[in-house]
């Protein structure tokens, strides 16, 4: 196998998994720099797939690993399935590995596949794609840039409402298949980027009284920073409104696009920041306070691919152009530690502290 593609060669590149992988092997083939060799998947929707891309399609991902000589792999399939999956990437040789999120189901599996990654020398990439979009980072440059002041607190939801047919597949209707892993474990993982804060406390209480199904379909969160910071969360499935990333940011246009909305906010002494239709707000110096004109500044900001900026990141780590991940193991670690925690604070009904 190979070990480190050249500048000039092609990345010989596999995508294990094909529901969220099928949007990263086209993403692949529409890359110049990647060839895409081989894709791993059953059932029509990966026939599909490979017949579209006109890629060779294997039913099972350990036989491709085993066959195919490959620099780099996408692993999109199901959490319980990575530790192996990331295993037989690396017996095969494979040296730079992209990571669907979650890093894995459990502290114990990620710390694992970090290890392993590490002890082989290889690349990894976990795919929280949101560092890569340009809104997160220019959110992230604001709050760096100091126009807020000092972060005093941040407000984050999640409320969508999904089809109903969403839930007749079993596994979104039992323990594991809920928002919280699905959905919210993005939105953490944004905290975590755009603040470089860490995580001390949290404090979560959920219900399942929309569907009564076992999974949950709401849940609310209280986080304490180690910094000061508190942020507080919502999420539900099951909420019709705008007021979710998805859907306000425009990025993917599988979702219906509502302009004007804000999954969060972020309060400053300086100002405070609406995201992601970018309103900053703030008063003058000599003219401060609520009986003073408010100012309001709005940003645009060019919106992008972030799952396709995601993969040249990639594609820059494999050839050696860029050497830290954007988003590391370690990164998705912290991320599923706070999920971890959450789920913990539920079944306790207590505070639970992060080590």
């Amino acid at each position: 196998m190979n070990t480190s593609p050249t500048t000039t060669n092609p990345i010989k590149m596999a995508v294990l998994g094909l529901n969220q992988g099928s949007k990263i092997a086209r993403d692949a083939v529409a890359n110049d720099e990647i060839d895409l060799v081989a894709v791993a998947g059953f059932g029509p929707q990966a026939e599909e797939v490979s017949q579209e891309l006109s890629v060779k399609l294997y039913s099972d991902y350990t036989l491709l690993l085993k066959q195919e000589d490959l620099d780099a792999v996408a692993i999109a399939l199901p959490n319980n399935l990575h530790v192996a999956a990331v295993e037989a990437a690396l017996d095969a040789g494979v040296s730079n590995i992209l990571l669907e999120k979650p890093i894995a189901s459990t502290l114990e599996e990620a710390r694992h596949i970090i290890d392993i990654c590490e002890q082989a020398g290889a690349t990894l990439l976990v795919g929280h794609h949101r560092r890569s979009s340009s809104k997160y980072q220019f959110l992230k440059e604001i709050i760096e840039s100091g126009r807020l002041g000092d972060i005093v607190g941040i407000q984050s939801m999640y409320a969508i409402a999904k089809p109903h047919d969403y839930f007749d597949v079993p596994w979104r209707v039992t323990k594991g298949g809920g928002p919280l892993l699905i959905n919210a474990i993005h939105d953490f993982d944004d905290l975590n980027f755009v603040t470089g804060m860490t995580p001390e406390k949290v404090y979560a209480t959920a219900r399942n009284t929309i569907r009564n199904n076992e999974v949950e379909d709401s849940v609310t969160v209280m986080i304490d920073y180690k910094e000061g910071v508190t942020a507080s969360y919502f999420i539900s499935d099951g909420t019709p409104g705008p007021w979710s990333y998805d859907l306000a940011a425009g990025e993917n246009a599988w979702f219906s696009f509502w302009i004007g909305a804000n999954s969060m906010h972020v309060y400053g002494t300086k100002g405070s920041f609406g995201f992601p239709n970018m309103d900053l707000y703030y008063y003058d110096e000599d003219s401060y306070g609520w009986n003073k004109p408010l100012k309001h500044e709005h940003f645009d900001v060019e919106t992008t691919d972030p799952m396709r900026a995601e993969l040249a990141h990639f594609v820059d780590l494999c050839k050696g152009r860029e050497k830290v991940a954007q988003c590391s193991g370690e990164d998705a670690l912290a991320t599923l530690k706070v999920i971890t925690a959450i789920f913990d604070s539920i079944e306790t009904g207590q505070v639970i502290t992060l080590d």
